[in-house]
């Protein structure tokens, strides 16, 4: 009978394999458990306009005005979202935060002129023009709310919890309350793309605290 010896270099290797194998395993139960906490978070960020509390001032967290070309409607359904707030009597005034993108368009100006077209008057409307992170939304921002004590946050809603947890660092004095902007029209595949990418943002604000 004739004995088929293995090599220890194909023995090191088939090692390896099961290594890599096994790390992938885990990287993507970590991941998935990540998507599906970062979902349950979003589900508890929406809210509707008349269950939401009073704010003194709304921030309003910017996006890409454009997408391939074309108005992007997940910005205009954050600043929907901000002027529902303030028509409701629920935002005495509203802040947009965003700074420059690729094209030249700022978020933030693009914002306030969407507002404003939206009957909230120029003088309700502050402008933070300047940030490229959620990091700098909400540090930005702080010079612009004054004494105002009740700060809602508009954003995305799998967006909320990470920008809420910026803002109780560097907001101390605010009490911070979460607004949801409605679903933008996002495939599937595009919302499981911000989810990994929020995951991802909230790996580094761990690590950095920003």
């Amino acid at each position: 009978m004739q004995t088929i010896k293995i090599k220890d270099t194909d023995m090191a290797k088939r090692r390896m394999r099961r290594a890599v194998c096994a790390a992938a395993g885990g990287g993507l139960l970590l991941w998935a458990a990540g998507i599906l906490a970062l979902d349950a978070l979003a589900e508890r960020a929406a809210q509707p306009v008349h269950g939401a509390p009073a704010a003194d001032a709304a921030v309003v967290l910017g996006n890409a005005v454009n997408r391939r070309g074309r108005p992007n409607p997940c910005l205009r359904s954050r600043v929907e979202a901000g002027v529902a707030l303030y028509h409701a009597g629920k935002a005495r005034r509203l802040i947009m935060s965003g700074g420059t993108d690729g094209d030249g368009s700022n978020e933030a100006e693009a914002m306030r002129d969407m507002a404003a077209a939206a009957g909230v008057p120029r003088r309700d409307i502050a402008v933070e023009n300047r940030s490229e992170s959620t990091y700098e939304n909400i540090a930005f921002s702080r010079v612009l709310l004054g004494t105002e004590k009740h700060i809602a946050i508009v954003s995305d809603d799998f967006h909320l919890p990470r920008a809420q947890w910026l803002a109780r660092r560097h907001w101390p004095d605010k009490e911070t309350q979460l607004y949801a902007a409605p679903d933008c029209g996002d495939s599937a595949p595009n919302y499981l793309r911000k989810l990994t990418r929020e995951l991802l943002a909230w790996v580094k604000t761990a690590a950095l605290h920003r």
